[in-house]
């Protein structure tokens, strides 16, 4: 019955080859390419928990048990490895996950995805409700608008705000150094030489 409900959605989490992402998080002693890989791991790990997952991405240093992985040639841009990853998800229940949530336990993504089931087009804000961390469709087309100012985007776009508590931590993805806080995953921990 779990391993039912955990493969009945397909998620995609596009990322960006570690030598490109998290440009911003440029903090003294960290190395930022290795950081930038394990953010993505722990999101990617922490998803494989509860759903089918689909990663797209340049860097061949970013599979994990579990999970499917289409490796682009070269990086073509967000949207264009979120189309990649849909085109090889099944039909049905489909999400797309920003791979930049060190700290996303994996129950708070099955109560998103859950509540996602009375919705055709659902959305999760960040924190400050200016980007957008997930949509769903729980049938047919997920269009998708990531990107700058994403969580009006994707409101305009039909999307309905998916109830998740404000303390989720779906809600924390990590753009600046401020927002490494509260408890990540074990690969993020492990680069920043935190204890768990």
């Amino acid at each position: 019955m779990r391993d039912r409900r955990r493969r009945a959605w397909t998620v995609v989490v596009p990322v960006k080859p570690a030598h490109l992402g998290k440009s911003r998080l440029d903090l003294p002693g960290v190395d930022r390419i290795a950081l930038a890989r394990a953010i993505a791991l722990d999101t990617i790990e922490a998803a494989a928990a509860v759903a089918r997952v689909v990663v797209v991405t340049a860097d061949p240093h970013l599979g994990a048990p579990d999970v499917e992985v289409v490796l682009e040639p070269e990086p073509r841009g967000i949207a264009a490895a979120i189309s990649d990853g849909l085109h090889v998800a099944p039909a049905g229940h489909r999400a797309v996950l920003l791979g930049d949530l060190p700290g996303l336990r994996p129950g708070d993504l099955a109560e998103a995805l859950e509540l996602a089931e009375d919705t055709r087009l659902g959305a999760v804000p960040d924190e400050e409700r200016q980007g957008t961390t997930l949509v769903t469709a729980r049938e047919g087309d997920l269009p998708s608008a990531f990107g700058p100012g994403s969580w009006q985007l994707h409101r305009a776009a039909g999307f309905v705000e998916l109830p998740v508590p404000v303390s989720s931590t779906l809600r924390r993805d990590v753009d600046h150094a401020d927002h490494l806080v509260g408890t990540l995953g074990p690969r993020t921990t492990a680069v920043l030489g935190r204890v768990l």
